[in-house]
């Protein structure tokens, strides 16, 4: 997928998809968005850490820093916080560091659409079918940029998650689950605008690197995402590049 993918980019195909065509409702969506970085903020998964930490999260962040980009395929799964909605996507997903990323939507509502994001408080990129030769720079909150739950393109990042876990008050704990993967469960000491009470991360015991992320409103899973066909370090592969999408 990594040889694929930079060929795309070096042949200006578009690769990256704004979200969805289908109307979203955005006064749910703002309400329920995982917290976003702020404009000026640090890279992904440098924040301070406040959070006590635990052995499998320590290895979790030594592998997240000898990483220079990924690609992956993320398959994901949401929910509005009473159930009535749901949206089911795939993506194909590229990060380079500091803060550059590419994201696709391969499946579900918005297919075709993609956008890339160099920082900041914008995205670029087009709509999928009839609309997909029209390129915008627009809010990366806008609801054609986030998904179902308002959530952002740089939400999506395993440093965002490095960074969510260890800096945003709470409690971490550390178990196995029944494939012998680690599982990290943070819970927050205050649930933020999105209702969001506990966030779970399995990690592959082959890289340290999440495989799983699961958010919960009380009992309830509102969201799950899988994270699969992981590539590292890819060769030759630069912020430069998504940036010419």
């Amino acid at each position: 997928m990594s040889i694929l993918l930079s060929k795309s980019i070096r042949v200006g195909v578009a690769v990256l998809m704004l979200a969805s065509i289908v109307p979203v409702d955005q006064a749910f969506a703002q309400a329920t968005a995982r917290p976003t970085r702020a404009a000026n903020a640090s890279p992904p998964g440098t924040m301070a850490a406040v959070n006590k930490s635990t052995p499998a999260f320590d290895a979790f962040r030594k592998a997240w820093e000898g990483i220079t980009n990924y690609t992956e395929v993320i398959t994901a799964h949401e929910t509005t916080n009473d159930g009535k909605s749901s949206q089911d996507r795939t993506y194909d997903y590229t990060f380079v560091k500091p803060n550059a990323v590419l994201i696709a939507i391969t499946s579900g509502p918005g297919r075709g659409g993609g956008a890339a994001w160099n920082g900041g408080p914008t995205v670029r990129g087009h709509q999928g079918g009839f609309f997909s030769r029209i390129k915008l720079t627009i809010s990366k909150d806008d609801p054609r940029a986030t998904s179902l739950r308002g959530d952002q393109i740089d939400v999506a990042s395993f440093g965002y998650e490095l960074d969510r876990f260890a800096s945003v008050a709470g409690t971490l704990a550390e178990s196995k689950d029944g494939s012998g993967d680690i599982v990290i469960t943070f819970v927050p000491s205050t649930a933020d605008a999105s209702g969001i009470t506990k966030e779970i991360l399995t990690l592959s015991l082959a890289n340290n690197l999440p495989i799983k992320h699961e958010a919960f409103v009380g009992t309830t899973r509102v969201k799950i995402e899988t994270f699969s066909n992981i590539k590292l370090n890819i060769p030759n592969l630069t912020a430069k590049d998504i940036a010419r999408v």
